[in-house]
């Protein structure tokens, strides 16, 4: 244009609607006309959009319902990977805590078990008892917990100590009984020494001595002459024991019930009888003291003093 400033002049007055008709005639009559009317007729095509709140707003709950995250072809996702150390940390866990839990032997009545420490220590389980030791730590202290009767084979190595509810034992390298029930604490050393502590108390025994505590007594020693304890070969032997003791190693050797309200349980026994024949072992048990007894049912037995 030849006066661009009363070109653009003319062009505002065109846009906003305000040129006289000499204007107009002389605004069209400019080379730039064409242009910018092509430029407004592409404009004027567009429509502006129009935006409903309310209808926006329900498509977007219906997305929100319906909206599924896509799937994801390769790789891991940030959650499945989560899930993946989550469960990494849980197998850690249960690992660790399987380590660091006590290992637990049982028996039933009427049952021995023969198990094999990590020290190559080997134990055998009397009826009805239960011995525990922590995996972990058990070569670095071989401390172990027993409740019941057990006989000990203990390999060579570092001290050795069982501890019960009636006192502690501790070895170096030895074979050795320990009977642990109720009150009563009982040891045998058939090789090698054994100390004995109960409360205030200490013995050392060595192969072929045993002792034994009642109630709150001291510890009073006594001989052995066997090579192994009697119940390993399938029969239990006692010296001036409580009847009611007898009574409840019969119950544990057979699995039986033994009724006693019609009997004298202040007394001793001395005697044995053997694990593979009931009616043997209330017969040697008993007849010597003068009871009799009587089968209720297969596995319940009621005591009488004749």
């Amino acid at each position: 244009m030849k006066n661009d400033k009363n070109t653009t002049v003319l062009l505002d007055k065109w846009l906003s609607g305000t040129l006289t008709d000499a204007e107009k005639q002389a605004f069209e009559a400019t080379e730039d006309y064409l242009a910018y009317k092509d430029i407004l007729n592409g404009v004027a095509q567009l429509e502006p959009p129009v935006f409903d709140v309310e209808k926006g707003l329900a498509a977007q709950k219906i997305y929100n319902r319906t909206y599924k995250i896509p799937k994801t072809p390769k790789g891991i996702t940030r959650r499945v990977w989560g899930y993946c150390a989550a469960a990494v940390i849980l197998v850690l866990i249960g690992a660790n805590a399987l380590w660091f839990k006590a290992v637990n032997v049982h028996t039933a009545m009427g049952q021995t078990k023969t198990v094999t420490l990590p020290d190559q220590s080997v134990v055998t389980l009397n009826a009805d008892s239960h011995l525990s030791y922590t995996k972990r730590t058990f070569l670095k202290n071989r401390t172990l917990h027993l409740k019941g009767e057990a006989f000990f084979k203990v390999a060579k190595g570092a001290s050795f100590t069982v501890h019960t509810s009636t006192g502690i034992i501790s070895v170096l390298g030895t074979a050795f009984n320990v009977y642990s029930r109720e009150k009563t604490l009982e040891t045998q050393c058939f090789e090698g020494k054994v100390r004995v502590q109960k409360g205030a108390n200490t013995v050392i025994l060595t192969a072929g001595k045993g002792t034994s505590s009642h109630d709150n007594a001291g510890l009073v020693a006594f001989g052995i002459s066997n090579l192994k304890p009697n119940w390993l070969e399938g029969k239990s032997s006692f010296v001036e024991v409580p009847l009611s003791r007898l009574i409840k190693e019969l119950e544990r050797q057979y699995d039986i019930e033994i009724r006693t309200e019609q009997i004298n349980l202040n007394r001793v026994f001395t005697g044995v009888f053997t694990h593979d024949n009931l009616k043997a072992a209330l017969i040697t048990s008993f007849a010597p003291m003068n009871i009799t007894y009587t089968f209720e049912t297969k596995s319940r037995i009621v005591l009488k003093d004749k």
